[in-house]
């Protein structure tokens, strides 16, 4: 089992959508997958479709080890996706309730979660404190979104740096993923830059300025269901071969025979609605 922390402490690099992409382009791949929202705004509970439940999150924070275990178990709920599940965060989330920033690790070292699950992913604020420090020391390795912009390099810079200073245990930045990607020289520049930082971390493959992922979160939608076809999809795609190493014409295949899945249940769905209403109207 492999946990990877998306992390980045700068806002609005487009984490969540990452992170609840990326859960799902590998459940769709015929991975085991728990996604873990390590944040109060709860934007992947959103994402995913389940919203903020009870227990989450926040509770195993509170708990001693061994409550913990169970309440973590408690926790996992199941997403529209049969391979993806997720941990819920809570509005009420904050800094106070990690009381020991290697609590989470403990938890999921100890309560046999491997069993069930070949990836965890874990969704972060903004920021470099409690919360993000219990995920840190929880992972395995760590995958940033990034802006391209002089901030976002400049910050990447530094977030290495903390992450060395005060995490020598914890994840290390394994892959960073240029996002918001225009094809322009200013773009192209700042991917230079990085490269030039972070030799061999870096994504070839880049995520594109696409509103199809703004469609798929306020429609509720399955970018790789109800969006395949559009570019950011693509993108997508080609960046599970990257981060995962996983065979490109393989995962396509995977995630068609799943969408066609997919439909054949909806459609069945409509039907027996449809004749269910026909024998109510009668």
């Amino acid at each position: 089992m492999k946990i990877v922390s998306v992390l980045n402490h700068k806002g609005g690099v487009g984490k969540t959508t990452f992170a609840g992409s990326i859960a799902q382009a590998l459940a769709l791949s015929g991975y085991r997958v728990l996604a873990i929202d390590n944040d109060s705004q709860h934007n992947l509970s959103a994402l995913l479709g389940t919203g903020v439940c009870a227990p989450c999150l926040q509770d195993v924070y509170r708990a001693d080890t061994e409550k913990a275990k169970a309440l973590l178990l408690k926790s996992i709920r199941k997403t529209e996706l049969g391979d993806l599940h997720i941990i819920t965060s809570s509005r009420e989330l904050c800094d106070a309730d990690v009381s020991d920033e290697f609590h989470l690790k403990n938890v999921l070292d100890s309560c046999g979660i491997e069993r069930y699950y070949d990836f965890i992913m874990i969704d972060n604020a903004p920021g470099l404190t409690r919360l993000q420090a219990a995920s840190i020391n929880a992972c395995d390795e760590i995958f940033v979104p990034t802006e391209l912009k002089q901030f976002a390099v400049n910050g990447l810079t530094e977030m290495e740096q903390i992450l060395a200073e005060r995490f020598p245990g914890g994840g290390k930045i394994t892959r960073i993923i240029p996002n918001f990607y225009k094809d322009t020289k200013r773009h192209n520049t700042f991917i230079s830059a990085l490269q030039a930082l972070f030799p061999g971390r870096v994504t070839a493959t880049v995520l594109p300025v696409d509103n199809v992922f703004d469609e798929v979160v306020t429609e509720g939608k399955v970018l790789f269901i109800h969006r395949l076809y559009s570019r950011g999809a693509a993108y997508y795609l080609k960046l599970m071969h990257e981060l995962f190493n996983l065979n490109e014409d393989d995962v396509w295949e995977q995630v068609l025979d799943k969408r066609k899945e997919r439909f054949s249940e909806e459609a069945r769905e409509r039907y027996f609605s449809q004749q269910q209403a026909k024998k109510d109207a009668a």
